[in-house]
């Protein structure tokens, strides 16, 4: 991409449509290359040809993702930076990371009683220290070497590791390890009844309450009282609040979900402590914020004192994230700001629904299509019909269309010609040909949603599936477009 005559970057054309709507479960964010802006392209051209000199700008570049990152994300931090958004949903993590920033925080090293002595034993600065930070949270020893976490009933959880035990695929939860996390319906509840089960839940070593605002089990949508309620609970029993955005962040119409409108008014004096990002935002992590349920209390308000215990944290890794994915990272934010990607995911969504609507009178009944902005559930027959590639959770009738953002994404006409209509039959086959010269196939199941397999796809739908026996038999029943 190149500048105008001002030097600001003109914006990229977008790719054409297709309907793979799984986007790698959501983690493709948009069909085309991000590094357009011309720093980007740079640092990528620099890299190619002198990597040490990239190298040196490492932490350069870091602050400037985690600045870019704290302005776009309205206030949160990425404190803590991960393979994956299930390595960083493990209790023990968390707990280390709470433990480090009371550790870290004015509240301490401003304290002539809390902070180090230059004369003091190291072990007797610990043991104060953590002392201090587990009567601030109300913890005791079972949090500190078994901790666990609340969990909404209906949430995904994690493809393994401890929240692996509350998934209904069977497939996930036989490799689930660690402590059974405590689940509970958060949405079918009295704020009395909630209150009481967190109470008790904190009682058996509980630390946190993770959920998510849209499910990825079902699609259906978190209600905003029901989020205020969450709050208020968490708040009186000292629980961390942290939010999944893994799925939702950027594509429910706000940067994360829950600051749309609705739900950040709700008990607005308390916000989310920690939230876990991934997908396509190019890294996985923990995102932190200093006007949360807890941790507002550890009167963070210097922003020097923000980025000291980030320093603190990550300087317990060799290195919280590999240069190429930084640059990946900084791109993908770049593109996302300068083109108002949460804007552009409720016009998305709004106008898929319109059109499925007028193709498929059946999606126009309550409760017939759920999700929130860019995050579309449907039923899967409905995605049957459309023949639409969409993220399965295999056991659950419900599928999510997870579209790209770009502006075409909201463009009636070309949903209708290259994804949804019979017009579509073009476009696919366009797709199958490129496909065949390259000797690639079509990315997903279109039964199940897991990588596709079979070399015997279909060259007219540009669809395929995986060698499961299920799978083969479905897909050889599916109606051509």
């Amino acid at each position: 991409m190149g500048s105008d005559n001002t030097g600001q970057p003109l914006p990229s054309l977008d790719s054409q449509l297709d309907h793979d709507f799984h986007s790698g479960w959501g983690s493709v964010y948009t069909n085309r290359s991000t590094v357009g802006d011309e720093e980007t392209l740079s640092l990528w051209l620099q890299y190619a040809s002198n990597k040490s000199s990239v190298e040196r700008k490492y932490q350069q570049l870091l602050h400037e993702y985690t600045d870019l990152f704290e302005d776009f994300f309205g206030g949160y931090y990425p404190i803590s930076m991960h393979a994956h958004a299930t390595d960083a949903l493990l209790p023990t993590t968390i707990a280390s990371l709470i433990l480090n920033t009371i550790a870290t925080s004015p509240l301490v090293l401003n304290s002539p009683t809390l902070k180090p002595k230059p004369d003091e034993n190291p072990e007797d600065t610990g043991n104060r220290v953590r002392d201090f930070a587990l009567s601030f949270l109300g913890w005791d020893d079972k949090h500190i070497l078994s901790p666990n976490f609340i969990v909404a009933d209906n949430i995904y959880g994690a493809g393994y590791g401890p929240l692996a035990h509350t998934s209904r695929e069977w497939e996930i939860s036989a490799i689930a390890s660690g402590p059974k996390p405590i689940v509970v319906n958060m949405k079918d509840t009295t704020e009395e009844a909630l209150d009481t089960q967190f109470k008790v839940a904190k009682t058996k070593g509980c630390i946190a309450v993770v959920f998510d605002l849209v499910s990825t089990e079902d699609g259906l949508v978190l209600h905003p009282d029901n989020f205020g309620m969450i709050k208020a609970c968490c708040a009186r029993n000292r629980l961390l609040l942290i939010v999944d955005e893994t799925m939702t962040a950027m594509r429910c119409g706000a940067p994360f979900a829950f600051q749309r409108p609705e739900y950040a008014q709700m008990e607005a004096d308390k916000q989310p402590d920690l939230v876990i990002f991934g997908k396509g935002i190019g890294v996985s992590g923990v995102a932190i914020g200093f006007k949360g349920v807890i941790t507002t209390g550890l009167t963070y308000t210097d922003p020097d004192d923000i980025r000291q215990t980030i320093r603190y944290w990550r300087a317990l890794v060799s290195r919280p994230i590999r240069l190429p994915l930084l640059l990946e990272a900084l791109s993908i934010l770049r593109a996302a700001q300068r083109e108002d990607w949460p804007a552009k995911s409720e016009q998305i969504g709004e106008v898929i629904r319109e059109v499925i609507g007028e193709l498929d009178p059946s999606t126009k009944k309550p409760d017939a299509v759920r999700g929130l902005g860019a995050v579309v559930a449907v039923n899967r027959e409905v995605a049957m019909r459309f023949r639409i590639m969409s993220a399965i959770r295999r056991r659950s009738p419900w599928v999510r269309w997870l579209p790209k953002l770009g502006g075409s994404s909201a463009d009636r006409e070309e949903l209708k010609r290259q994804v949804f209509g019979r017009e579509s039959k073009a476009q696919r086959q366009i797709l199958a040909k490129e496909a065949d010269q390259c000797g690639t196939i079509p990315l997903w199941c279109f039964i199940c949603g897991i990588e596709a397999t079979s070399k015997d796809w279909c060259r007219t739908c540009y669809l395929s599936f995986c060698d499961n026996e299920v799978c083969v038999q479905a897909f050889h029943r599916h109606a051509c477009v």
